[in-house]
């Protein structure tokens, strides 16, 4: 592949590029309990590396299986309007709110060699709250998000896809590199010919990143920059 072939970096955000510390999953469990009308604490859903409409739906179907697509269309999106603004209330004082290590070095590297872009299971308006608190809203102009009902791999194809014509690039699949927390990450890059870069920051293990495939492994973006750059410059 030709050194100047446009490079595009997908990046994921709840654990790899950032921690909310609780708050997030506060403010959708908060909303999601007012919307659903769910008595008690919401149990047993594993939020990593998922699309916010699919947590909805996984939660909607444990505690109001009783609710017809209609009904459960109108409440999603009364439960997006509660979840941003207790959301956008909580980033007024970050408060155990942080970034990753080397992530403010990484996305500033990553925007000099290529294209940013998100490929997150965050709403767009969550995405922007959480990178807009640490002023890195910015640097992503575009992505693909959790609003609607797909899967990741769909999900990271309509990233790819809308990176391209926001910014009027003809990307190679070759030289896109997906950044991940999750297993699910690297699963999606492998859905799109995409490179995957696994960092262990998040909920999953190092050896579940290795064991999904992961092209790059490493614990964090301070430790492993090196390695990071030699491997999207290759």
């Amino acid at each position: 592949m030709p050194s100047n072939a446009p490079t595009l970096f997908l990046f994921d955000i709840d654990g790899t590029l950032l921690s909310t510390s609780g708050s997030g999953y506060q403010s959708f469990t908060r909303s999601c309990k007012e919307i659903l009308g769910i008595e008690g604490p919401v149990e047993g859903i594993n939020m990593a590396g998922k699309l916010d409409r699919m947590i909805f739906q996984e939660i909607a179907g444990r505690y109001r299986p009783e609710l017809g697509d209609e009904e459960l269309t109108g409440r999603w999106l009364r439960f997006k309007d509660n979840y941003i603004r207790y959301l956008e209330r909580a980033s007024h004082d970050p408060r155990g709110w942080k970034l990753m290590p080397g992530v403010k070095e990484l996305v500033r590297y990553s925007s000099e060699k290529g294209k940013l872009a998100l490929l997150t299971g965050n709403v767009r308006d969550g995405a922007l709250i959480k990178l807009t608190a640490f002023g890195l809203a910015d640097y992503f102009p575009t992505g693909g998000f959790g609003e609607d009902n797909v899967t990741r791999a769909e999900l990271a194809e309509q990233a790819f896809r809308t990176a391209c014509s926001h910014y009027r690039a003809e990307f190679s699949r070759e030289r896109t590199f997906v950044f991940g927390d999750t297993t699910h990450d690297i699963q999606a890059a492998r859905a799109i010919r995409a490179k995957s870069v696994g960092v262990a920051t998040g909920t999953v293990s190092a050896a579940d990143l290795a064991n999904a495939g992961a092209d790059l492994l490493v614990a964090d973006f301070l430790s492993g920059a090196e390695a990071v750059r030699r491997f999207i410059s290759q």
